[in-house]
């Protein structure tokens, strides 16, 4: 980035944790909002901190003070990404006033839409498509979409409602990690032996995916909470990181799936199927293209063999 927000570039993923941070007065209560988890959130202060060279937060026991530094940052922040989001909203109405308009998380988007984008498009008709991927969904606008997909069995939008996948989840591996440890083989029957071994761990939105803690539990595991591991905020980064080779990683099935079957990941341990648990679309019954609708519904029925709407 050039010219006069350079000085910024940076700093552009911390300041909405500031913002928020602030305006709780609380770097659990901040995370909860974002989705992150409250590490997340203090390393970021930390991070903003040691880059601004003045402390944000006065951390008192169990009390945290935000500085005068940290208000007026905060408030810059709200002011400049209000402005920015209404600015973004008004693009996305315009830009996608025509054609279906689909909403997903960009790790969804990579790991298992792209690569099915064009067969989407061809099976849709004439009419275009619109995919807004978000790293969460949270700031999608609802009133400029008419199709989400998330992992929320209650719903999300209060839309009619189909399933695509149970959560399916198990460990992977690259081949060459798994040359190099090869009593990794010994975890489809040992799986508590898992933690023996370098452990990359996706840590957004802990109480809405399976973790290790909870795989581990459910197959005889002990976990230990000092484990420091490898953490990612991304599952693609975690994912990655398991191709090269950097530990194991807890894959979604349908997410992981192209990779399994090129050869890149290869699965370490068993399978693990929470009850309820899953991917589902959210569709808008009175949208401008109905017929566009139903081809489309039809579609992802085909390509996920995923029973009709309820």
């Amino acid at each position: 980035m050039q010219g006069r927000f350079r000085r910024i570039q940076h700093l552009l993923n911390a300041l909405p944790v500031l913002e928020a941070s602030v305006r709780l007065g609380s770097f659990t209560k901040a995370g909860e909002q974002l989705g992150l988890s409250q590490p997340t959130v203090s390393r970021h202060i930390s991070n903003l901190e040691d880059h601004l060279g003045v402390p944000l937060f006065i951390r008192q026991h169990k009390k945290l003070t935000a500085t005068r530094n940290a208000r007026e940052l905060a408030r810059a922040t709200d002011l400049g990404l209000s402005h920015i989001d209404s600015a973004v909203r008004k693009t996305m109405m315009e830009a996608t006033a025509e054609g279906l308009r689909i909403a997903c998380t960009q790790s969804f988007a990579n790991c298992w839409l792209l690569p099915r984008f064009s067969d989407l498009r061809r099976a849709s008709g004439d009419s275009q498509i619109h995919l807004l991927a978000s790293h969460w969904l949270d700031d999608i606008d609802l009133d400029g979409v008419d199709m989400i997909i998330h992992w929320r069995q209650t719903g999300w939008a209060c839309w009619p409602i189909q399933r695509l996948f149970d959560e399916v989840t198990f460990p992977v591996c690259a081949p060459d990690y798994l040359a190099c440890n090869p009593s990794l083989q010994n975890c489809l029957s040992d799986p508590s032996r898992l933690s023996d071994f370098d452990l990359l761990h996706y840590e957004e939105r802990p109480t809405e995916f399976v973790s290790w803690e909870d795989w581990l539990n459910n197959f005889g595991g002990a976990f230990s909470r000092q484990d420091a591991g490898y953490r990612f905020s991304d599952y693609q980064f975690m994912l990655r990181a398991a191709m090269d080779g950097e530990g194991v990683a807890l894959a979604w099935q349908h997410l992981a799936a192209d990779q399994i079957a090129s050869g890149e990941l290869v699965q370490v341990g068993p399978a693990y199927r929470r009850p309820d648990a899953g991917y589902f679309l959210e569709y808008r019954k009175d949208g401008a293209n109905p017929d566009q609708l139903g081809r489309v519904l039809t579609w992802f029925r085909q390509a996920t063999n995923s029973p009709a709407p309820v």
